[in-house]
């Protein structure tokens, strides 16, 4: 598979994956509001769906880099990508420290995070610990890393292939398009004039 497919395609796996994410985290951030949560689930629930948001629009910005065959905004994702790498981890970090943490089974809290919903997806929402809803953030924050990890990669190389193309075409602009062509076998080359006989 060629690089700059390979570049669109986890592209658009990436933003398939970030925008589910980052819908399904700003209806978490929107549910706060209803059903309040300690001040922690809070601010961990709107990194994730920041971190999701922003991941779309990279992922975006590289899928419209690798169909235009722009190297420098090909280049550019790929900075992009790494630094956010932190901001990933982070989110994943403090998803995971939300579910383990060792105080999550306070039933007050619960009851007022409830507010009085019978829902099944707001008391999975409001459960503490490993339920599903906080089970498919972490999965989808996982899923996000490997994809992001994988682009990053594919993503410098397909930059490095269009910085050699260009400068390919560059020097042939200037010195002859024939620059790069092989005329002769390797074994045509003339010996250095102290070579042995």
């Amino acid at each position: 598979m060629a690089l700059r497919t390979g570049v669109w395609l986890l592209a658009l796996l990436a933003m398939l994956v970030s925008g589910l994410g980052a819908a399904g985290s700003w209806l978490e951030v929107f549910w706060t509001g209803h059903h309040p949560v300690p001040l922690y689930g809070k601010v961990a629930t709107i990194i994730q769906a920041a971190m999701f948001s922003f991941l779309f629009l990279m992922s975006l910005l590289g899928f419209i880099a690798a169909l235009n065959r722009a190297r420098g905004a090909v280049y550019i994702y790929s900075k992009f990508i790494f630094i956010h790498t932190a901001f990933i981890l982070l989110s994943l970090g403090l998803a995971l420290f939300g579910a383990l943490r060792p105080d999550n089974s306070d039933p007050e809290a619960f009851e007022k995070c409830l507010n009085g919903s019978t829902s099944s997806v707001i008391i999975q929402f409001c459960d503490t610990g490993f339920s599903l809803v906080h089970i498919v953030s972490i999965a989808l924050i996982g899923v996000a890393f490997l994809v992001q990890f994988y682009a990053w990669m594919v993503s410098i190389s397909y930059g490095e292939e269009l910085d050699m193309d260009s400068t390919r075409d560059l020097f042939g602009k200037y010195y002859g398009s024939d620059v790069y062509a092989e005329t002769q076998p390797l074994s045509a080359y003339p010996e250095p004039p102290f070579a042995r006989r």
